[in-house]
């Protein structure tokens, strides 16, 4: 009896050591002025691990509008912590990765950056903007109260906004998605769209709740609403065009180029994409969609889409008036190819050993054109029209 007891007891132990032992491979925190405590958004957080000697993995991540970071280690090792802003002296902090293979999170805590002399002796004591009010059920965001750098786009504003967090690309708040609309219209392009707009189009940023269509027009409350961030644009910023260029050029074998352009506005907003490039990547946007793909081992394409929507409202329908018809046309071409070698030995006993080499050489060739149009519309206050193709 005994011995069992002294067995039980071991067990335990070794229990409790491997529970100690368990360490993060994420981490996180909050990083603050140490004068004032406010939040710092946009501070940078660098991470170096030395997995051997002689290697160097590094990471980096910013805050979010909450002043909070996260950051993956996937590799083990000592792991030194630089946190960084302009105006502040950089912190550091170290800690211990164990890597991919543990699955936990350790928090750093708050990080407490001290403004620098300069900071300070340039600090105004002066009335401040407020950043959020409230109307009603809406909470209504103030864009002049956002600090943003000259030129800053639509999408740098929304990152800074209280609660908003980016993740894959996707706009989310209080963990649901964002439906992104612009005077109480859906946002013709989307999330696309808003990294080529200026921060100054927003006048107001509206977040609030809005129920489906369905729920609307019946007034049957289906429990299901959108979590919707609405852009009410300042006058002279509608019906005016808004785009980027972009070009890469290394040799004749790796250039990139591609065109965007979107015409801002209420009645019939349009969307461009035109790109060339002979990087082995695939890219398309159209109106619903994107997609940035590799070909195949190597390769080449062409693309180019037009997006058109024409928004009216319905005479008699009352407050529903989202009618919409949207087209878009769009032509690809790629070129693929990948040359792959394999390596064989045969051999026998009391046999002489035979070697071969192979190599296969893969090429394909793809156009793909594509229409789509949809026309959502009201007949009247009670009955609808919902059609798509393509």
């Amino acid at each position: 009896m005994e011995n069992v007891l002294k067995k039980l007891f071991v067990v335990l132990l070794l229990c409790l050591v491997h529970s100690a032992v368990c360490h993060a491979d994420t981490f996180k925190g909050k990083i603050v002025n140490a004068e004032t405590g406010e939040i710092l958004i946009g501070a940078t957080i660098r991470s170096e691990i030395n997995p051997q000697p002689g290697w160097s993995m590094q990471n980096q991540a910013e805050t979010d509008s909450t002043g909070c970071f996260f950051l993956n280690a996937s590799w083990e090792g000592r792991i030194m912590f630089t946190f960084s802003m302009i105006g502040y002296k950089n912190a550091r902090k170290v800690d211990y990765a164990y890597g991919k293979e543990v699955n936990d999170t350790t928090d750093l805590g708050i990080i407490k950056l001290q403004p620098t002399a300069l900071m300070l002796k340039d600090v105004e004591v002066t009335a401040k903007m407020p950043r959020i009010t409230m109307s009603g059920d809406t909470i209504v965001f103030n864009p002049e109260a956002f600090k943003l750098k000259e030129g800053a786009r639509l999408d740098e504003l929304i990152k800074k906004l209280p609660g908003v967090e980016n993740r894959d690309g996707k706009l989310y708040w209080n963990n649901k998605p964002i439906r992104l609309m612009m005077n109480g219209k859906n946002l013709f392009g989307g999330d696309q769209i808003i990294g080529q707009l200026p921060a100054e189009v927003a006048g107001k940023l509206k977040l609030y709740d809005r129920k489906s269509e369905l729920a609307r027009h019946t007034g049957k409350d289906e429990g299901d609403e959108d979590h919707v961030l609405d852009i009410q644009v300042k006058p002279g910023f509608l019906d005016k065009w808004y785009g980027n260029v972009e070009a890469q050029y290394q040799t004749k074998k790796r250039y990139m180029f591609n065109v965007t352009a979107s015409k801002l506005s209420d009645h019939d907003p349009q969307m461009v994409y035109a790109q060339a490039n002979n990087a082995n990547r695939y890219i398309d946007r159209t109106m619903n969609s994107s997609m940035n793909a590799n070909i195949d081992g190597d390769g080449k394409s062409q693309y180019g889409s037009y997006n058109y929507q024409h928004n009216w409202q319905t005479k008699g329908a009352d407050k529903f008036d989202n009618n919409s018809f949207d087209i878009s046309a769009n032509m690809g071409h790629s070129d693929g190819w990948n040359t792959t070698g394999q390596s064989t030995e045969t051999f026998f006993p009391n046999q002489e050993r035979t070697f071969a080499v192979s190599e296969n050489y893969r090429y394909k060739h793809k156009i793909a054109p594509q229409m789509q149009a949809r026309l959502f519309a009201y007949t009247d206050s009670l009955n609808t029209i919902n059609l798509s193709s393509g």
